[in-house]
């Protein structure tokens, strides 16, 4: 069984290679990144700006090579400075229209009360299926259960909802993403105390 740990700017390029392989077929992704060229461009590049969020938040999990990983926000989502990389070129408009529809309807489906994000969680395909998603959100499903806080996600197939509930999800909320965007579930795990 792989070992869980914080995530370090080291892991970066590897947890970028995994996110992209692991969300090959991910509606949201696809619908931002839908060009097979673009999306598997520049070794994870569409995951860049995400993991150097994720990273400053310093709540992103994985195992010691990297092919699995969650990625939380803390409660309250604190914004993090992250500046942009060194010659990266900027959106195209159409990207960020499809940035600004989807973040419009996420927020307004979040839930009001304090919980913590889990804005991500991928396992390399080839090491699907042995519990490794279970085990990286593992340190935060035990601090919420310690200070009696939510967990809440969003996701795009009736497989992931499936898998979510699995893990003691239930669906708060679902929506359309405008912009002929995918299908959305928000999902909610109840603190166990």
């Amino acid at each position: 069984m792989s070992s869980v740990r914080k995530a370090t700017a080291a892991d970066f390029a590897r947890l970028c290679r995994t996110a992209v392989e692991a969300f090959v077929d991910d509606p949201v992704m696809r619908w931002f990144w839908p060009d097979d060229e673009e999306y598997f461009a520049g070794n994870g590049s569409v995951m860049h700006s995400a993991f150097r969020r994720w990273l400053a938040h310093d709540q992103t999990y994985t195992t010691d090579d990297c092919v699995a990983v969650a990625a939380f926000v803390p409660v309250g989502r604190p914004a993090v400075d992250v500046p942009p990389e060194p010659n990266e070129a900027p959106p195209s408009a159409d990207l960020l229209a499809r940035f600004a529809a989807i973040g419009t309807i996420m927020a307004a489906n979040t839930p009001p009360e304090p919980h913590w994000y889990l804005n991500l969680l991928a396992t390399h395909p080839h090491w699907q299926r042995q519990g490794l998603g279970a085990q990286m959100m593992s340190p935060i499903v035990e601090i919420c259960d310690r200070d009696g806080l939510p967990i809440y996600l969003e996701t795009e197939t009736v497989e992931n909802v499936a898998y979510y509930s699995h893990l003691g999800f239930t669906v708060r909320s679902e929506w359309d993403v405008p912009l002929d965007g995918p299908h959305m579930w928000g999902m909610i795990r109840q603190p166990h105390v």
